[in-house]
């Protein structure tokens, strides 16, 4: 009879532990486009990729929120680890003459497991 107990709480235990892990949230990949003066084609490509985003901060995982980091970084031609908007982003430089680069910023919760990663690439015109 204990046995038996034992064997259905700890089916009980498997059924809420699957029960939580597909209760997380999957990915959501957006796709994101804005335009600058500073580049060789005509549209940067962003994409944002959210995690566990918790009500309180679902603007900061919006299009809007990733062109306005995108634009402040291009617009600077910024190619040093810079923090705006809470977006942390660390650039990457691929080539030089023209320079490329590649921004991943990362944007993460305070006091929740939000985390929104945006990427994207420049190719800056020559001056």
């Amino acid at each position: 009879m204990k046995r038996l107990a034992l064997l259905a709480a700890l089916a009980a235990l498997g059924v809420m532990l699957v029960a939580a892990t597909g209760a997380s949230a999957k990915p959501t990949v957006k796709i994101c486009t804005t335009n600058s003066k500073n580049v060789t084609t005509s549209t940067v490509r962003g994409t944002v990729t959210a995690t566990n985003v918790d009500p309180s901060q679902a603007r900061f995982a919006t299009c809007g929120t990733a062109k306005k980091v995108m634009n402040n970084l291009l617009s600077r031609r910024i190619e040093e680890p810079k923090i705006y908007l809470g977006f942390d982003c660390t650039p990457t430089v691929v080539h030089t003459e023209p320079d490329i680069v590649n921004y991943r910023c990362v944007f993460k919760g305070a006091d929740t497991a939000t985390f929104i990663k945006l990427t994207f690439t420049a190719k800056y015109d020559q001056d």
